[in-house]
């Protein structure tokens, strides 16, 4: 069953954000084992609080590999550039469905 990474934010600071770019994309092995379905810098809220208006959605294989990469010491080395870089920032993990039929 697909897993996704879902995150939210504003991006605050363009230069450190572009150095989480170069490193999180081999780190999240993005091609080969994910893949970045949305990627809209301006996304549009209709619910909730307030929250950043940029949306990355990545599709993994299963829950297990989404951690698995996720929890990489690759990854866990330049996620706290994005951190940095970000605010109203939030990430989720979330399984996904198979419809049937």
């Amino acid at each position: 069953m697909p897993a996704y990474l879902i995150a939210h934010y504003n991006v605050d600071d363009k230069d450190l954000y572009r150095e989480y770019q170069k490193g999180a994309g081999p780190a999240l092995k993005i091609g080969s084992e994910s893949k970045v379905l949305v990627l809209d810098p301006a996304s549009n809220q209709v619910e909730g609080e307030p929250g950043g208006v940029q949306t990355v959605v990545i599709e993994f294989e299963s829950m297990e590999k989404a951690r698995e990469i996720y929890e990489s010491g690759e990854y866990q080395a330049v996620v706290g550039k994005r951190l940095q870089a970000t605010s109203l920032q939030y990430a989720v993990l979330c399984e996904g469905f198979v419809m049937p039929g």
